[in-house]
């Protein structure tokens, strides 16, 4: 049985070694300070503003937890760490932050 490599139309290297077809794994900084509404809802300051209040009096703060934001995105539950709430959890991410992270 022959396997068949397939191979860049430009540099004629196997494909996935060279730089025309090689993919690009994007790593992005985690959010510094998610803020946690009332719903429970993990919100990213600046991100949408359909629900936040000026204030945000009643919200929670999460900061300096590992991986918050994605762990967020897998169903896991964050507490928050501070903010006007403390006693928050985050059970969500919105999904308008979520789509402009």
């Amino acid at each position: 049985m022959t396997s068949t490599i397939t191979r860049c139309e430009r540099c004629d290297l196997p494909t996935g070694q060279c730089p025309h077809t090689r993919r690009r794994v994007v790593v992005r900084a985690e959010p510094d300070l998610i803020l946690v509404s009332r719903t429970n809802t993990a919100h990213l300051p600046g991100a949408c503003h359909h629900d936040a209040p000026p204030d945000y009096r009643g919200w929670g703060e999460i900061r300096g937890v590992p991986r918050a934001w994605e762990r967020l995105g897998n169903a896991e539950p964050i507490a928050a760490t501070g903010g006007d709430n403390p006693s928050r959890v985050a059970d969500k991410r919105c999904r308008h932050c979520a789509s402009s992270y």
